[in-house]
């Protein structure tokens, strides 16, 4: 045979081992059901986790193979949009904000109680509260995968430094505005704020608004915001900026939200959730803190409960094998590994707490908190709240005309 003919010769062989390996390959994927996962894409640690959580299942299983696929940017909105053209994944994240106006559509989202009645992951193995928010009646929508609250974290050299005591179960907002006050100084043409103010979002400004006695609604379900409560809280939360001169928001030192202006030691104190705790570790290692539970107010304690549930939208193709994934994904040992936020099975949260102390406020305020949720227009609401405290922030408006402009136009929301 002439050198050229067994060159060609030896190609085509190599060729048809080649194929013949791919086809194999194809022929093993395609005999598994393949499904879908996605979440958020913004966490590099949780997508860390979710890439090797996810693997550890596909090893686990002879007949099913997921695929990871964080959805980059604006989540929400790209998931209505899969959802409508029929491309959603089999498992989706769903914040506890927009668990109700996913509801109200009535065709995105699977109940889970017929495969939860045959597996040994039961609902009491949650805590309670983060069940009951991805329930309607006894129905139930989704598994949490996690959960936070919030927490006063504080520079603890920073405290040292004025000669306070550190916050403890104690504190009140009384105490809270002082300290803030006090921590306020500029040394070496270096200014330290005693508190970094979110401008833009309730989250923060709602439960002190609770610690006042305001409600967002009355029992008939209409805006009760703007009541003297209210209006007091709001004064007393703008007022920590505008008349104490005791807070900055995160954007005047560079900041992307108030935890990193907190670490970088431009404010003594931040109202955060336990996501901060890994982030500063992190990017701030050798920052001194130390964490406890919000302060009090006058009609008691406050906080939110914060949670992501595991879903199956109702157009899955694969619903049995979706549910084998957050069997899986929600087990003990997977939810063992979680660091960015509280484990959502009560067992193994307090496992977590007992060996990391530092979580032991933000569990402590899931006993009282209550579910970041607005009902079916919860996303517009937190919106025009956000719209609100930015024109009181802002000088723009008074505290009383600011929230009855946006509680008449929650009630007119509510009203569609």
């Amino acid at each position: 045979m002439p050198a050229f003919e067994r060159l060609r010769h030896g190609i085509l062989v190599i060729l048809l081992v080649v194929l013949s390996a791919c086809r194999s390959t194809d022929d093993s994927a395609g005999s598994k059901i393949s499904i879908r996962f996605s979440g958020y894409a913004g966490n590099p640690a949780e997508t860390s986790l979710m890439e090797k959580l996810v693997g550890d299942f596909n090893r686990s299983q002879g007949e099913i193979h997921a695929r990871y696929e964080p959805i980059p940017g604006t989540y929400y909105p790209k998931v209505l949009t899969m959802l409508a053209s029929g491309t959603a994944p089999d498992v989706l994240y769903l914040d506890i904000l927009y668990f109700k106006p996913f509801l109200a559509k009535r065709k995105i989202l699977r109940p889970l109680n017929d495969f939860l009645a045959q597996s040994s992951t039961r609902p009491e193995d949650f805590l309670p509260a983060l069940v009951a928010a991805f329930s309607e009646g006894e129905t139930v929508y989704g598994l949490p995968k996690d959960f936070n609250t919030l927490g006063l974290y504080y520079n603890r050299e920073s405290f040292d430094r004025a000669g306070l005591a550190y916050p403890d179960e104690t504190w009140d907002l009384t105490r809270f505005r002082q300290a803030a006050i006090t921590l306020t100084h500029q040394d070496a043409g270096r200014k330290q704020a005693g508190f970094a103010l979110a401008p833009d979002t309730p989250d923060r400004f709602l439960p002190i608004a609770e610690m006042f006695g305001a409600r967002l609604f009355a029992q008939d379900g209409s805006c009760a915001i703007a009541s003297p409560e209210g209006i007091r809280a709001l004064d007393y939360y703008a007022g920590l900026k505008r008349v104490d001169h005791a807070a900055i928001f995160p954007s005047e030192v560079g900041s992307s939200f108030s935890g990193d202006a907190f670490g970088r030691e431009d404010a003594a104190m931040a109202f955060e959730g336990s996501w901060l705790t890994p982030y500063l570790q992190t990017s701030f290692p050798r920052l001194p803190y130390g964490v406890s539970e919000l302060p009090r107010g006058p009609a008691g304690r406050s906080n939110f409960l914060f949670t992501v549930a595991y879903v199956i939208p109702q157009g899955s193709k694969h619903p049995e094998a979706a549910w084998k994934l957050i069997e899986f994904l929600t087990s003990e040992a997977a939810q063992a590994q979680v660091t960015f936020a509280l484990p959502s099975r009560t067992d193994v949260s307090r496992k977590y707490v007992a060996q990391h102390a530092e979580y032991l406020p933000i569990l402590k305020a899931a006993a009282y908190a209550t579910p970041y949720d607005f009902g079916p227009h919860g996303p517009r609401i937190v919106e025009r709240l956000g719209v609100a405290l930015q024109e009181v922030l802002l000088g723009v408006k008074t505290s009383e005309r600011a929230l009855q402009e946006a509680a008449r136009d929650i009630d007119l929301l509510q009203q569609r």
